[in-house]
């Protein structure tokens, strides 16, 4: 079946496979494009962006994702997570003369959210979506790490600073979609690497520097083979590294990748009938992009351990049958739902945990059976559960994720823009809302020049304030990161976190699959890289012959 996207205006097909999947769970086939359908449900996730309020309900001054000039009432983890307070206190009828969604509206905007997502989670105030994480800091999408700083979506790893899509990694810092690694650096698409620095595309690797397309290899030097004397000889020339040393370094590999590096036409590892990008040891999973030990699955946008489910984004723990889902974890048979863990037979909820049987709910912990927060006996609930969906059939809104304007967040202020870009003219002619930047400095002190190599700082430079040479924002190296530094031997960073972080998300290619042929045999191939792009793209077929 084709169909026109609403939106982009684009051609997608459903396939008599996904018709099976939307009939087994209970919902009409998707208007949507899968590239608008992920853009509608990450809107409704702000990552990185961190205001100071009070905690409503202890008035206490805290940290959270949500500003001041929100509607509802925001808590501090401790009180939201405690009993002083229930979500059923806010349970309301649902009216049958009116829209499924402006009602649910009303209900989001009375009941109190928590300031952050941080479960299970020890000092790791700075920290937003973070599970059984401990010691973090400004690291987004922390899950099960530890002494990590400066991240997004890092995953299992101890001891790292300044990473985007790391997982399982120790002792690493501005890496960009490594795993199974420890003590790398500056590197890109790497795996089971050791004590190396700017690699790109290397497996197995031991101390090694500048190199690219490297299968178990050590004391390689600019792609050049060398002898352990030789190898470490070079190193202690360019030590201690310098900035200059680091922009070099950076300036070499990226010549490299686009010269003399050869590309495949996805990262992975351990896959099998997988397309996409960035999948690692999973199989029968397609249009998926950073995906990790996942089944019989489609449109999975940051995921892990998803089993039979589609359309979810930015979820790191279980999921089964579960569709068009934002960040949901031990769960399954979810339909449109967004921050669930530990439930089960849920729709159109968000912020529920511990739960079963939920329609329309928000902010519900150990329930059952309820419809906007409101205690239904299981014969009502599902009498009642089917005269809405009925109800929300003939008003258009069933088998769709909420619509954008119940985001609380503008589209600049939530996640959407990283991955999908406009500007605030572009966001508005849309439909979005745009958030001023307010944020104002009142430093007025000397500039402070960053010492050449880490040699030369002293601990005094965690009481200055620096000023990004990019962006021209103020910044500060806390003292856990200026001991990384120091035990790694690297200069300290003269830009900002956040320009750190653009500039790392820039190495990435948009998650979007586009036709192209083998650079080596002329065969069909989907890759993430456009037709023109200078690369070298291959197909695995030839791409592994000739790594191998």
């Amino acid at each position: 079946m084709k169909k026109i996207c609403p939106v982009s205006g684009k051609e997608f097909e459903i396939t008599n496979d996904d018709l099976k999947f939307y009939e087994k769970m209970g919902v009409p086939a998707p208007k949507l494009c899968p590239r608008e359908r992920q853009r509608r449900r990450i809107a409704f996730r702000n990552f990185t962006h961190l205001y100071q309020r009070k905690c409503d309900g202890t008035g206490k001054n805290i940290i959270s994702m949500y500003h001041a000039d929100q509607p509802f009432p925001v808590f501090e983890n401790e009180y939201w997570w405690g009993d002083q307070w229930s979500g059923l206190d806010y349970a309301q009828n649902f009216d049958f003369s009116r829209p499924f969604f402006d009602q649910y509206a009303e209900l989001a905007d009375k009941v109190p959210r928590v300031n952050t997502f941080n479960l299970q989670s020890e000092n790791a105030t700075y920290a937003n979506f973070a599970w059984m994480a401990k010691n973090c800091y400004l690291v987004f999408g922390c899950v099960r790490d530890e002494d990590c700083l400066y991240g997004h979506i890092v995953w299992d790893s101890k001891d790292c600073v300044d990473n985007l899509y790391v997982f399982r990694c120790e002792w690493c810092s501005h890496c960009t979609d490594c795993v199974d690694c420890y003590d790398v650096h500056f590197s890109t698409e790497s795996a089971n690497c050791n004590e190396s620095y700017f690699l790109h595309d290397c497996r197995g690797c031991t101390n090694c520097f500048g190199c690219t397309n490297l299968r178990q290899k050590q004391y390689y030097f600019m792609n050049q083979e060398c002898t352990k004397e030789e190898y470490f000889e070079k190193l202690k020339n360019i030590q201690p590294f310098s900035e200059q040393t680091l922009q070099s370094g950076k300036q070499w590999l990226e010549k490299l990748k686009k010269e003399q590096c050869i590309f495949p036409p996805f990262f992975g590892v351990k896959t099998e009938n997988v397309s996409g990008d960035h999948i690692y040891e999973s199989k029968n999973c397609h249009g998926c992009f950073d995906t990790k030990q996942c089944e019989d699955s489609k449109y999975l946008y940051t995921a892990h351990g998803e089993q039979n489910c589609y359309d979810i984004s930015f979820t790191g723990a279980n999921a089964r049958f579960c569709y068009e889902c934002l960040t949901i974890g031990n769960t399954e048979n979810l339909l449109f739902s967004h921050g669930i863990n530990q439930c089960s037979n849920l729709a159109y909820c968000e912020l529920c945990y511990s739960s079963h049987d939920l329609f329309g709910c928000n902010g519900l912990r150990n329930a059952q059976y309820c419809i906007f927060n409101k205690q239904y006996s299981k014969e009502e609930y599902f009498k009642l559960r089917e005269k809405i969906i009925q109800h929300m059939t003939k008003h258009g809104e069933w088998g769709e994720f909420f619509p954008t304007k119940l985001s609380p967040f503008s589209y600049n202020e939530s996640i959407v823009e990283e991955y999908f870009p406009l500007t605030k003219k572009e966001a508005l002619s849309q439909g979005y809302k745009w958030k001023e930047d307010t944020e104002t400095t009142h430093y007025e002190g000397p500039k402070v020049k960053i010492p050449e190599t880490i040699e030369e700082v002293t601990n005094d430079i965690c009481k200055q304030i620096l000023t990004c040479e990019v962006t021209g924002k103020h910044y500060r190296i806390q003292k856990d990161e200026l001991r990384f530094y120091k035990k790694m031997g690297l200069p300290l960073p003269r830009v900002c976190p956040d320009e750190r972080h653009r500039q790392r998300m820039e190495l990435r290619n948009a998650r979007v699959l586009h036709n192209r042929s083998c650079d080596k045999c002329g065969i069909d191939i989907q890759t993430t890289f456009l037709p023109d792009r200078p690369e070298k793209v291959f197909c695995e077929k030839c791409y592994l012959n000739e790594i191998n």
